[in-house]
């Protein structure tokens, strides 16, 4: 009993330290979201989960605000979150974010500490999500904000009773705010954010995630439009995935366990991410390639995988696997960038000899499951996985060198990733 103790609490403490926690003021991606932190006096500390989850502690706080979600986000956006809150002061858990042209700062509080926000008397009421908002708008004279020291409006909407986790539908807010005169302007970001003002607590954002509700049309950030096909599937069928440009969601699906094209139109621009959402036991994705207006890119090819199991931790690059909740980063949405595909497989196609970058792979198809995989010159570690993802045999080597590989495997398609000092690749493998 006190050996499985011991190993439990490794194992904790293993899963703890892959964790990343912040203490100096930082803006950054992960998990699929932006990420931002930041105090201007006392103690505290923001540690980012998986997907949107992320939890903070402060402890005599000026102000300090830590937050995850979407820039620029849309204006029909919904955000689904539970949280564990304990603020000791004055706090808030909110929805918050700011506006463009003209410049206004947000908050749609769902819950509060000693006080409830921002004070003074309500000038409406809107019924949301299964409860009731009352309405203000304050302003702020040369204070700090996202354009340095300016003078702006905030607009507020307080809910009655107080809650920690449910949906927010951002839209019914707008819709209100407008309503009674006041400008939404262009989205800067819609993010679920912890606030602490002159106090100490603690706050767990367990799970975060965020969808669109359908009732506002999301606006247009950039001129043209993009076509986008996610070629993608699940190994259990139940697998959800979701393509954002420049943080805004474009699309979600639901996998099936063949390989299927799935498609957004979009005027979005900006970065192109393929994030994995629902990750649990038996499942993973795989993502083969996406078509950026006919421009293929190749999933092995991308540097950015948040979501790939590798070395016994979430995170890499150059997989096409996401087995953990994360991302798969596909450069920007103009036709011509990011790192397209030359060089690999096209689906399900099957030749003689493979290059992927400086390693050859050959025969390719092998009708025995022995390959030759000639390395370029230094140490390099070689990770064959299945179709579902798992590894079915690894082994180091040094080259320049032509190293045998056996497979003593069904027929099927497998992947062979390459880690050396000079690059690293993945690319097929097909026994016949």
């Amino acid at each position: 009993m006190s050996l499985l103790l011991v190993c439990m609490l490794a194992l904790f403490g293993a899963a703890q330290s892959t964790a990343q926690t912040i203490t100096a003021n930082q803006i950054g991606n992960q998990g699929g979201y932006t990420y931002e932190y930041w105090k201007d006096s006392g103690t505290g500390s923001m540690t980012l989960g998986s997907g949107g989850a992320f939890s903070v502690t402060w402890s005599n706080i000026g102000n300090l605000l830590a937050r995850k979600g979407l820039r620029p986000g849309a204006k029909n956006q919904t955000v689904t979150y539970a949280a564990t809150y304990n603020p000791n002061g004055n706090s808030y858990l909110c929805v918050y974010g700011w506006f463009t042209s003209p410049m206004v700062e947000y908050y749609i509080v769902d819950s509060w500490g000693s006080w409830r926000p921002p004070g003074g008397t309500a000038v409406g009421t809107v019924t949301s999500d299964g409860g009731t908002y009352d309405l203000y708008r304050t302003q702020r004279v040369n204070q700090p904000s996202i354009q340095g020291q300016a003078t702006f409006y905030q607009y507020w909407s307080v809910r009655t009773s107080k809650r920690t986790s449910g949906t927010i539908t951002v839209a019914n807010h707008f819709n209100a705010w407008q309503s009674r005169g006041w400008t939404v302007g262009s989205m800067y970001e819609v993010s679920l954010t912890v606030e602490g003002y002159q106090s100490s607590g603690t706050a767990n954002v367990t799970s975060m995630s965020m969808g669109t509700s359908g009732t506002t049309t999301p606006p247009p950030t950039g001129g043209g439009s993009n076509n986008i096909v996610v070629r993608a599937r699940g190994t259990n069928g139940t697998e959800n995935i979701r393509l954002t440009v420049g943080g805004t969601q474009v699309g979600t699906w639901t996998l099936g366990t063949a390989m299927q094209n799935y498609s957004a139109t979009t005027s979005a621009t900006g970065g192109i991410n393929v994030e994995y959402t629902n990750d649990a036991t038996n499942r993973d994705v795989q993502v083969d390639y996406i078509t950026v207006n006919g421009s293929t890119r190749q999933a092995e090819n991308q540097s950015t995988n948040t979501g790939v199991y590798l070395n016994g931790a979430c995170g890499g690059a150059n997989s096409e696997w996401l087995n953990c909740n994360g991302y798969i980063g596909f450069g920007n949405a103009a036709p011509t960038a990011g790192r397209l595909g030359t060089g690999s497989l096209a689906p399900e196609a099957a030749t003689q000899k493979t290059q992927v970058g400086q390693t050859q792979v050959f025969p390719n198809p092998s009708p025995s499951g022995s390959f030759l995989v000639q390395l370029p010159a230094g140490p390099a570690q070689l990770t064959v996985r299945n179709s579902k993802g798992r590894i079915v045999r690894q082994l180091a080597a040094a080259g320049p060198a032509a190293v045998p590989v056996q497979l003593d495997q069904q027929p099927g398609l497998y992947y062979l990733q390459v880690t050396s000092d000079a690059e690293s690749t993945v690319t097929r493998l097909a026994v016949e």
